[in-house]
């Protein structure tokens, strides 16, 4: 009886007494720039379609969704970009948007920056998580998404 005891505790204070290696680390966050990027080679001419995302120590963040030319890297035209406010909550990464630009459905596959319309409407929210060991930055997918959401890596 004592020996199941015993190992009961022994359980119990190994699964209290380990660090989460996801805690986030507001240095790690603040000091990176991080992106997604996915190779388009079959397209003319062959692109990159980056998502960017940068925090502040200063509790702002900025992003942007551009295309750019594989072989010279050069920005071809933007998708989205916004900037808006973080906060560090339970383990989250919660975004409140201040103002969004985005491209329209209509006017093509990316534009110039400046010809993007800001979306209008109320205040959006992003979330995010620092994840193995605060090497990924994952967006949190509301239940209801049909997309598991963007794995971003750390740029240094």
């Amino acid at each position: 009886m004592h020996k199941k005891l015993y190992l009961l505790i022994a359980i119990a204070f190994v699964l209290f007494s380990c660090k989460d290696n996801d805690d986030i680390n507001p240095e790690v966050l603040t000091e990176n720039q991080w992106q997604y990027v996915i190779e388009n080679t079959t397209a003319d001419p062959p692109y990159e379609y980056v998502f960017s995302i940068e925090f502040e120590p200063d509790g702002k963040v900025y992003s942007e969704a551009f295309l750019r030319d594989v072989e010279t890297k050069e920005v071809m035209g933007h998708q989205e970009y916004f900037n808006g406010n973080f906060q560090l909550i339970n383990g989250k990464i919660e975004v409140s948007i201040l103002e969004l630009y985005s491209i329209q459905v209509s006017e093509g596959l990316y534009l110039d920056k400046e010809k993007l319309s800001i979306v209008e409407g109320e205040i959006q929210s992003r979330e995010y998580q620092l994840r193995n060991k605060n090497s990924e930055l994952h967006t949190i997918m509301p239940i209801y998404a049909s997309s598991l959401g963007i794995i971003y890596k750390r740029v240094d």
